[in-house]
């Protein structure tokens, strides 16, 4: 039993190491867990208590977009190094 909770567990990590990660954040509609029951209230303070309003406002600033690793650091990496980067590299991105 217990090597087949492992074999298991292997097969499951294998899966996830070639998954890219994402989060679920689930937002409850009420206190009273009750369907077809809607609190405002509750859904925004949870909203609010989790980041996400937060985040909304960001993105709706002008921060929407997120760089590839590699397409950030070949745009960015110059400064990581102190390098100077000419303009027309630059004017590329």
């Amino acid at each position: 039993l217990g090597r087949q909770f492992q074999d298991s567990l292997d097969s499951l990590m294998g899966m996830l190491d070639l998954t890219a990660p994402h989060f679920i954040r689930c937002v409850k509609p009420n206190a009273a867990l009750v369907s077809d029951s809607y609190d405002g209230v509750y859904v925004m303070r949870q909203l609010e208590q989790m980041g996400m309003v937060h985040v909304v406002r960001a993105r709706k600033q002008g921060y929407a977009h997120r760089y590839p690793f590699d397409r950030f650091i070949s745009r960015y990496g110059y400064l990581k190094d102190g390098l100077v980067e000419d303009a027309a590299t630059c004017a590329a991105y």
